[in-house]
């Protein structure tokens, strides 16, 4: 019951000044907003690039030709061989049940019908669809037969037929890549800008014809593995490493990655960038309470004549000490309030306008968490203790007879 009537009390005395009050609030209200805001935006973000991620298929291990230090040319000059084609032949036999996919990155002019585009042709097989989870929406896409007999012909990405050909169906139509000439057969599904690489703008060629009628060797720039089951992830990047390193006569030329390891890498600089945020969240918060400081031990000083008198009729140092806590926990828990509610318009009004100027356009939304709306509300009323205190303790040490002489 003394609580209740000491908060109604308190209520009382702020809504006097209302003013005042409200922007004593507001350094709460702009702390808690902050917090909330950053954090959707950040968590947000976090969400995209993990869909992102996955939209180009699961469980996939990565392998690239290691960059080797001068050290590391001089010592294996003559054995390194880097990627091979032969190299997935090899992986396929050893492990059946694995999809892998090899990869040549062409830096090729593609002209179609007096069009000019500079677009990413990549030579793959045919696995490359499913284990890139991304399919052709009209034709198809590329067949064993394509491979075995270095077929000319070419699938694009949704922007590629539309830059080359237009509105008008691009099957069975003919464009040059270099000086080769390709049949298109296929256009692929539409999938946007994922970490950075534009898949829509991409064509796919098979891959030996990218090594045989452009590279004239068999080198390979990556590989991608599918593995079925994502227990097995860590072994089957060990065994495939073993191997392609036994394969190129003990050279360590290689770098296997799991996706596993980019979710990771995604999730460090989410923390970096939670941390960063939430520091700059918390100072807002801290500034607010300062002002509530400020504003307190005003409000003591004007009610000096006051407390003299409630001491004189019998109230005690913990009561006078209660009163001016109250009064600025009640400031914190109202500014809190008010800033949740304006964190969560502001979250997902900000986070459009960042999605808008973010890769992946309007993808990349707000996600505000519970947690963090908790979190900041929980910090705003801590705020008001900690800073609320001093002036509450300076409202109860005061001298009765003195407070009443104070003018």
């Amino acid at each position: 019951m003394i609580l209740a009537a000491l908060i109604l009390e308190a209520l009382k005395n702020l809504t006097g000044n209302l003013l005042r009050t409200s922007l004593t609030m507001l350094g709460v209200i702009i702390g808690v907003a902050s917090v909330i805001t950053m954090v959707a935006i950040v968590e947000g973000g976090q969400l995209w690039l993990v869909r992102s991620i996955e939209r180009l298929g699961t469980n996939l291990v990565f392998v690239w030709n290691k960059t080797l230090t001068a050290e590391e040319r001089r010592l294996y000059e003559g054995r390194s061989i880097g990627l091979r084609y032969d190299d997935v032949l090899a992986i396929r036999a050893r492990f059946p049940d694995l999809q892998v996919v090899p990869v040549v990155e062409l830096d090729y002019s593609v002209k179609a019908a007096g069009r000019h585009f500079k677009g990413r042709v990549t030579g793959t097989s045919p696995e490359y669809a499913d284990a890139r989870n991304f399919h052709p929406a009209v034709g198809r896409f590329l067949l064993p037969t394509d491979i075995a007999e270095w077929k000319r012909v070419v699938v694009l990405g949704q922007e590629a037929a539309e830059k080359l050909f237009d509105q008008t169906s691009p099957l069975g139509k003919e464009l040059k890549i270099g000086n080769q000439r390709f049949t298109v057969v296929g256009v692929m599904e539409k999938k946007g800008t994922i970490y950075g690489a534009n898949y829509d703008e991409m064509l796919f060629i098979p891959v030996t014809t990218a090594m045989r009628r452009f590279q004239g060797n068999d080198k390979l720039d990556s590989l991608i593995i599918h593995v079925p089951r994502r227990e097995q992830m860590e072994a089957i990047m060990a065994q495939v490493h073993a191997l392609l390193v036994q394969r190129h006569d003990g050279v360590d030329d290689v770098r296997v990655r799991s996706q596993g390891e980019f979710l990771k890498a995604v999730d460090r600089t989410i923390w970096t960038f939670r941390i960063v945020l939430g520091g700059v969240a918390v100072v807002a918060l801290v500034v607010g309470g300062i002002g509530i400081m400020n504003i307190m031990l005003v409000t003591v000083t004007e009610r000096t004549r006051e407390i003299g008198l409630r001491m004189a009729v019998g109230a005690t140092r913990r009561h006078i000490l209660l009163q001016f806590l109250v009064e600025s926990v009640v400031i914190s828990v109202v500014g809190g309030v008010i800033g949740m509610m304006v964190g969560i318009v502001a979250a997902y009004g900000f986070g459009d306008v960042v999605a808008q100027s973010m890769p992946g356009g309007g993808e990349w939304g707000a996600v505000v968490q519970p947690s963090a709306m908790l979190i900041a509300f929980s910090f705003a009323v801590i705020v008001g203790i900690f800073f609320g205190l001093y002036p509450a303790l300076k409202a109860s040490k005061l001298d009765p007879a003195e407070a009443l002489r104070y003018q």
